[in-house]
């Protein structure tokens, strides 16, 4: 069967594909026209002729750090990657209470960080469906799914379970990630098993693909492996972050960035730091903290107005032709 085009933003750093149309269909069947009426203001903010008065989704990182040492990381350069670092009791409660009053669509775990190293990972997602978000994805590389821990988080309410992969053999996968091919593909398949034994499609599995000059040969592979088991499947450009192993890009000039995402997110990582979008380039553009300020005040801020403002007018500040430059354009 041939897989169809869903989604291919900007630049196209992402390609989703998928083998029927489901994917959304089912979202809006599950939550009705306000899903519809979110991904109509989606599409619009990501050619930056919409913004809400709230960010149509977060990206959080509610704890720090890897048990990988993956190659495009930069997170092997940080001392916190070793540190495990949660959020403050008290923090997620009061963020989910600003998303419940204004009406939150969408939730994405997993921002510079693996959530599964939290234990409380599907408990907080619960908390997240009571706060009345629709759209909750969590990113991960999947290999500390266990027997114990697939049975929550499908019954949490998470929607999308997205896992990293990029590789079809178990030597390029070590390679590219340091982790076991084969025990990661075990532990899909036992997700999968438990998904169908639990008569549900929730969360949908999107797998993807890095594309690295480490795993060249082998996305017709991939595709072959994982069609008709994965509900989505992501194809990925690299983008160079200093820190990771990646060759730095060559000289070369950006002239434009044509980047969506401040109409559309906003991202909090592990000490609640506010990121403009969901790229490490992004991590120190607004130094506003959300114990300090309410994610509110930190959309409609004059530095995130200011930032907006720049990109329309084509003066991006340098972490954003830097992004554009790496890799994101």
């Amino acid at each position: 069967m041939t897989l169809k085009l869903v989604h291919r933003p900007r630049g196209g750093q992402v390609v989703l594909l998928e083998e029927k149309d489901g994917y959304l269909a089912l979202l809006s069947q599950r939550f009705g026209p306000r899903f519809k009426k979110y991904r109509q203001n989606w599409a619009r903010a990501e050619e930056r002729r919409y913004l809400g008065s709230f960010p149509l989704s977060l990206d959080l990182a509610l704890n720090s750090g890897c048990q990988l040492n993956c190659l495009m990381c930069p997170l092997k350069s940080r001392p916190e990657k070793l540190k495990r670092l949660f959020w403050l009791p008290g923090q997620y409660r009061r963020l989910l209470a600003e998303a419940k009053e204004h009406s939150l669509p969408a939730l994405t775990l997993g921002l510079g960080c693996e959530p599964l190293l939290d234990p409380q990972t599907p408990q907080r997602i619960k908390e997240a469906v009571r706060a009345g978000i629709m759209d909750i994805r969590l990113g991960t590389n999947g290999l500390l799914l266990t027997e114990k821990t697939i049975g929550p988080l499908i019954d949490s309410g998470l929607t999308r379970l997205e896992i990293s992969v990029d590789a079809v053999k178990a030597e390029t996968y070590k390679a590219i990630r340091g982790g076991d091919l084969n025990r990661l593909e075990k532990m899909i398949d036992l997700f999968l098993n438990q998904r169908s034994g639990q008569k549900t499609v929730w969360p949908l599995l999107r797998v993807s693909f890095l594309k690295l000059p480490q795993n060249k040969g082998e996305l017709k592979q991939f595709f072959k492996r994982w069609q008709g088991r994965a509900d989505l499947i992501s194809i990925q450009k690299p983008i160079w972050f200093p820190g990771s192993g990646l060759t730095k890009p060559g000289p070369g000039k950006i002239k434009t960035v044509p980047c969506g995402q401040p109409w559309q997110r906003l991202g909090l990582d592990f000490k609640t730091q506010a990121w403009p979008c969901c790229s490490w380039y992004g991590e120190e553009l607004l130094g506003l903290n959300f114990k300090y300020f309410s994610v509110y005040k930190i959309w409609t801020s004059k530095k995130m107005t200011a930032l907006r403002q720049d990109l329309l007018l084509n003066k991006p500040p340098e972490a954003c032709l830097t992004c554009a430059w790496a890799g994101a354009f």
